[in-house]
């Protein structure tokens, strides 16, 4: 006979999957690209030799998923099925996280845990990212799944899942370096089963993964080399603690993924409900101790390290690595936490009337908050750059020379633009790091140099076109110096995070 709850649990798993896929596989063909997807492309487009050969200087990260996009690429080249390898990827972490909690926890945890993760906005905007970060999650739920199971079966554990173990901490490094985060946070669990045993098997298994390793961490010392070249930002423990609280809370009830501008309404609210609810766990928590089970305390020591190991990288290289789409390694840790946890704090309210009230308002708030998120992760319907109706603007006009500016962002007008015309730069796009605090007059001294040495003087019209920083910024400032001296604006149109002139040459 078979377990209601457990039927339950599965037809939430199918519904969520569901609407994920509903969600993401229209927005993956609709919108268009932007530039970091732009620079996956460019680096896989050359099949897998050159992407082996050229992924890791280009991409300055870990170079599997970039091995993998060049081989997938070969049964189609288009940026929908780019993307459509990460919608796999999320609907497989869906999975992952359901199993994970339907075989630790129950079918009623599994359900919610599908569902907080299968609709938060930062996996369906994973989803529609053609860049490795939805694989990330299925590793990052993979690690975890393996080292709890570990745990678990204590001094009885198989050689077979310790293997299996070995063998998936060796791929996550190659495919995003922050996985060895979740690493650490695997052995802080296993510090924290209590049992020396597990630490001991533990720390062993990571050796053959060190071996393994090896051929790439002798690059990642280059790399990091030039991530940190140039000017960085002066860097404090205060500055670090805020930008990973501030994923924490993104994780645990999202207001927007990437705002920009002043602050909303709803930003201001889930800040305070989540500084409120923490508080409120924090206490319901202590006078509880004893529901807590091991396992809960085992997901949180592993959800504070991958945490505290991010704020780690922030004091290494600055916050522009340990952005949010950076942070996503942690996701996985602290959703499982969050919900190991809640499911115990459930057991000790006695009141069933309580219960259903407090399920009741925290799934009209994710509801709210989740819809909210995901609407505005997209305005009009374009990512950053609005690359393709750039695209279709300039195909329609007069051939002229075309200029992109920074010199990252022609990567993306290169895959959307259908036209004849040569798009420069046509070099150099991972080559700048910033001379002078982000924003400031200096901040792009030699990418402007570049920019400028690289513009035909005999061209009579040229089209420029700049990105944000230009508009919101005095980063251009060199480049808009020597427009003003040598060009006048004969048109001007402004997209979504860019603006396209046609400028004549001054008769001198």
């Amino acid at each position: 006979m078979h377990d209601p709850q457990d039927k339950f649990s599965r037809f939430t798993l199918f519904a969520v999957i569901a609407v994920h896929l509903a969600i993401a596989i229209p927005f993956a063909y609709l919108l268009n690209i932007w530039v970091d997807e732009a620079s996956t492309l460019y680096t896989t487009q050359s099949g897998f030799l050159h992407a082996f050969q050229h992924a890791w200087i280009d991409e300055k990260q870990a170079p599997l998923y970039f091995w993998i996009m060049s081989l997938w690429r070969m049964l189609s080249g288009s940026v929908f099925f780019a993307r459509f390898f990460s919608i796999i990827c999320t609907t497989a972490a869906i999975y992952l996280v359901w199993k994970f909690a339907r075989c630790f926890l129950s079918g009623r945890a599994a359900a919610i845990a599908a569902l907080l993760f299968g609709l938060h906005p930062l996996v369906i905007w994973a989803a529609l990212e053609a860049r490795g970060y939805a694989l990330g999650f299925v590793l990052a739920a993979l690690l975890v799944h393996l080292n709890e199971a570990l745990i678990a079966q204590g001094e009885n554990a198989r050689r077979r899942p310790r293997i299996a173990f070995i063998v998936l901490a060796s791929i996550a490094l190659y495919t995003n370096y922050y996985l060895g985060f979740v690493l650490a946070g695997c052995l802080a669990a296993n510090v924290v089963s209590g049992r020396w045993k597990n630490v001991v098997n533990f720390l062993p298994s990571m050796i053959p993964v060190a071996i393994v390793f090896l051929p790439q961490a002798l690059l990642v010392k280059t790399q990091f080399a030039i991530n940190t070249q140039g000017f960085h930002e002066p860097r404090s423990l205060v500055e670090g603690l805020r930008i990973v609280w501030q994923h924490l809370v993104t994780m645990l009830l999202p207001a927007g993924l990437f705002p920009t501008g002043e602050p909303s309404s709803l930003a201001f609210a889930r800040i305070w409900i989540v500084r409120i609810v923490l508080v409120s766990v924090g206490i319901f928590t202590v006078v509880n101790l004893r529901s807590v089970t091991n396992r809960t305390w085992r997901l949180l020591a592993l959800a504070a390290t991958t945490l505290a190991c991010l704020l780690a990288a922030y004091l290494a290289v600055g916050s522009d690595l340990v952005e949010l789409r950076h942070a996503t390694v942690a996701f996985v840790p602290v959703l499982l936490a969050a919900v190991s946890l809640g499911y115990d704090l459930a057991s000790a309210v006695a009141s069933n009337v309580i219960r259903l009230t407090i399920a009741a308002a925290g799934a009209v708030v994710f509801a709210v908050f989740f819809q909210a998120s995901i609407v505005g992760l997209y305005p009009s319907m374009t990512k950053r750059g609005d690359w393709d109706r750039v695209a279709r603007y300039l195909e329609a006009s007069e051939f002229r020379q075309i200029y992109v500016f920074p010199v990252y962002d022609a990567l993306a007008l290169k895959q959307a633009y259908h036209g004849k015309v040569h798009i420069s730069p046509s070099d150099g796009f991972f080559r700048f790091a910033l001379n002078a605090p982000k924003g400031s007059p200096e901040s792009r001294r030699d990418e402007s140099a570049f920019f400028i040495s690289g513009i035909d003087p005999t061209a009579k019209e040229i089209w420029l076109v700049t990105g944000s920083i230009c508009t919101e910024t005095l980063a251009c400032t060199p480049l808009e110096t020597y427009v003003k001296a040598n060009y006048t604006i004969v048109a001007e149109q402004d997209f979504y995070l860019e603006k396209v002139r046609l400028l004549r040459k001054i008769d001198q």
